[in-house]
């Protein structure tokens, strides 16, 4: 059905496709045609390629030229389409995949996107836990240098690479909002959005223990296993679903 199958990683990346999909599907039992939106798509391939699907039309925007440049040219696919600007179309489903973490105001970006959607439309989307285990990690291993210093052991030490293909990321926009799941539900409401669903993605996972311990895949299913037995508080990043409040 899907032309890309996600595998685990440390970030829980199949757990949130999965996630994805079976709301995806659902609209479809109701709808025949579904136009996505994929807002923040980047070059498409931590997420978007894993929605491409004969049936439905995807739609993937990012400000980041250089990544779209990429997409367009990589992924050149029936019902697929990329763009840095957005019409005044309307969608089913819009997709914000690790990008609210991003945005110096997401309840502007949020309410902005409440306008592209169809009345019955809803958000699937996806944030680390600003105070999760995972960017205590990447505060720890940034601040202290000790990627960096692991990446040159490890090119003293290993092997050499072989060339592949320079895919296109934008690292100029980092994390800049650190969401509590009481911020993040703040946020919400400033922005008259309703919580439908919340699930937990991992208990940690970043670049220093997803190349290390977390890159063996029984520890990538117990990560994710784990996670959904622990607090919302401690989890290291959220899957959710969103709608329009039914007064709006």
């Amino acid at each position: 059905m899907y032309i890309y199958n996600p595998i685990e990683d440390c970030y829980a990346t199949k757990k949130k496709i999965d996630f994805f999909r079976q709301e995806i599907e659902g609209k479809s039992k109701e709808k025949k045609k579904i136009k996505i939106l994929d807002y923040g798509c980047g070059n498409a391939n931590d997420c978007g390629k894993y929605l491409f699907n004969y049936k439905f039309e995807y739609f993937g925007f990012d400000i980041h030229k250089p990544s779209i440049k990429f997409a367009k040219k990589e992924f050149n696919v029936k019902n697929v389409s990329f763009s840095s600007s957005i019409n005044d179309r309307k969608f089913d489903i819009i997709i914000i995949s690790e990008v609210l973490e991003h945005l110096s105001d997401p309840t502007i970006i949020l309410l902005d996107l409440k306008k592209k959607l169809k009345k019955d439309g809803f958000i699937l989307g996806s944030i680390p836990n600003g105070y999760g285990l995972t960017e205590i990690e990447k505060y720890i291993i940034h601040k202290f240098y000790i990627y960096r210093f692991a990446k040159w052991i490890y090119s003293f030490f290993g092997r050499k690479k072989k060339k592949t293909i320079k895919i296109p990321f934008n690292y100029e926009s980092g994390h800049i909002q650190f969401f509590s799941l009481r911020s993040f539900k703040k946020v919400l409401k400033n922005s008259d959005l309703r919580l439908d669903n919340i699930i937990n993605g991992t208990v940690m996972g970043a670049d220093l223990s997803g190349s290390t311990f977390l890159k063996f895949n029984f520890m990538k299913k117990i990560n994710t296993r784990i996670a959904d037995f622990i607090p919302k508080s401690i989890s290291a990043t959220w899957i959710f679903k969103l709608s329009k409040n039914e007064n709006y």
